[in-house]
């Protein structure tokens, strides 16, 4: 059977990486060749395969890097080498993103090729923002129009004038920032009530969305006066009003505020999800990162000893303990007769991937509770412990254990690194600052300080929220002598989402 190349043009959506299809999303974890827009969220990239060919082609107002004839071409190319290659489109590729002009290359070259629609900008604004574009007592049609029409043409081909009389009906207005002044004032003289009520949404279904309520005649005034820049829609008619009680995406607790996370990027997707659930602007700045530590000792002839424990005090643990059991060709029934300890909520769940259940875990997620409670707890004469950790050097629940005569030994399965941030982010966060950081373990609070330098770190935390999970963190961020931090009541990641909610619902 022969091997033949095919594109799908995919819609990204509006922006919320969220909103794209079923169907979208599983053709990014197979794509060999992907061509994305400035629009398309690149969050949604990180789906695709780790040898996927990423090429961007993003375009904005009067700056094409790469033509779209280009893109076609790349298009075409990609696919006579039996590549399964996915054009990204912000928004859906048939509405306003020339999906058509692409399909239509692919069909004279005789290359297969699928469309998966997506969610448009129209219709995520709409929803974002409040504002419906229809409602069966007062709109009863709605229009897509686009205020940036082909160069190419020679007049335009939206009639005016046949829009500024039409009753009942919506009008969305796709891009336009620069041009809306002269479409008011055409909308306006050809016969539309200057009263209208209209919105314009910037940045659509994004924790950075901006909407502004207005009436027709004021579009322009607005547009300059808050300084609105693309990607912007512009939504005209009636129902725009409901959007006082209908919008439901700036309520959120944390709308609109920038949070940076700093701890490891392969850690930080569950805390930055919820977050961004919330509706926060959330910043990944890993200072630090983690990667497998392969003990001297054969792990297989390590677990021979029989342990009567295994303790796990983090995710990282658990995830590169079971890394190094099938390195060895073992899973999780090495532990069969081996009961296993662990601190905190998502330590546990991770064991629970694994197909095991903790038998204990303390009521409080901190080393010296565990410690407590475990000793208290448990009958330890003549056990034997396997403490699974890291490489750092303070380790208080081996240390106790030992002190307390306990034959414990350390399995270090993971080391922990310091990671240097995108400098461009570095700089954005000088320059513009954040509303909160966010601090896991001492370690990102250490390698905060060494990335920034401690004068540099003072500033941006001192004039910001700082939230630490848990005592031993706050210690550390009290060491470099910052005053104004938060800790969370649970030390947990969920415990420290809530401690920001909570600490800007009551601001």
């Amino acid at each position: 059977m022969e091997i033949k190349g095919k594109v799908y043009l995919v819609g990204a959506g509006p922006g919320d990486p969220e909103l794209i299809t079923v169907k979208g999303l599983e053709l990014l974890k197979k794509a060999e060749v992907v061509l994305y827009d400035r629009l398309a969220n690149d969050t949604l990239l990180k789906f695709c395969p780790e040898n996927t060919e990423l090429i961007f082609v993003g375009k904005e107002a009067d700056r094409h890097p790469i033509p779209q004839e280009e893109i076609i071409k790349i298009l075409i190319e990609k696919a006579k080498k039996n590549k399964t290659v996915i054009r990204l489109k912000g928004g859906d590729p048939y509405i306003f993103g020339r999906g058509s002009e692409e399909a239509l290359a692919l069909y004279q070259e005789g290359i297969d090729f699928e469309i998966v629609p997506g969610i448009t900008a129209g219709i995520g604004a709409s929803a974002y923002s409040g504002a419906p574009l229809t409602h069966r007592n007062m709109v009863t049609q709605c229009l897509f129009i686009t205020a940036h029409e082909s160069p190419e043409k020679n007049e335009s081909q939206i009639e005016w004038e046949l829009l500024a009389k039409l009753k009942n009906t919506t009008l969305v207005i796709y891009m336009g920032a620069s041009t809306l002044k002269w479409t008011v004032e055409k909308l306006i003289t050809l016969g539309m009530n200057p009263e209208t009520p209209a919105i314009i949404v910037q940045n659509a279904t994004l924790p950075s969305q901006r909407q502004f309520n207005s009436r027709l005649l004021n579009l322009p005034e607005l547009v300059e006066k808050e300084n609105i820049k693309p990607p912007i829609i512009t939504i005209i008619g009636e129902t725009a009003v409901f959007s006082d009680k209908l919008d439901w995406f700036s309520r959120k607790p944390l709308f609109g505020k920038k949070i940076v996370c700093t701890r490891a990027e392969d850690q930080s997707h569950s805390l930055t999800k919820i977050l961004e659930q919330n509706g926060a602007i959330a910043i990944n700045f890993s200072v630090i990162k983690t990667k497998l530590n392969k003990p001297s000792e054969n792990l297989k002839d390590l677990l021979s000893k029989n342990f009567d424990w295994v303790i796990f005090s983090s995710e990282n643990g658990v995830r590169y303990f079971f890394q190094l059991l099938n390195k060895e060709n073992m899973d999780a029934r090495a532990l069969s007769n081996t009961k296993i300890a662990c601190i905190g909520k998502e330590t546990a769940t991770r064991l629970k991937d694994f197909g095991l259940i903790a038998d204990f875990i303390p009521s409080s997620f901190t080393s010296t509770v565990f410690i407590d409670e475990f000793l208290n707890s448990q009958n330890l004469d003549n056990q034997k412990i396997l403490r699974v950790k890291g490489d750092f050097q303070k380790d208080y629940i081996f240390d106790s254990l030992i002190n307390n005569g306990i034959n414990t030994e350390p399995l270090q399965v993971y080391s922990i690194e310091k990671n240097l941030p995108d400098n461009k982010l570095k700089e954005k966060l000088m320059n513009e600052g954040a509303d909160a950081y966010l601090f896991t373990s001492s370690s990102t609070v250490t390698n905060f300080f060494d990335v920034f330098g401690k004068n540099q770190a003072l500033k941006l935390l001192n004039q910001s929220n700082v939230f630490a999970i848990g005592p031993v963190t706050r210690a550390t961020l009290e060491d470099y002598q910052i005053k104004n931090i938060i800790m969370s009541e649970t030390f947990s990641i969920e415990g420290l989402v809530n401690s920001v909610i909570q600490h800007f619902s009551k601001s």
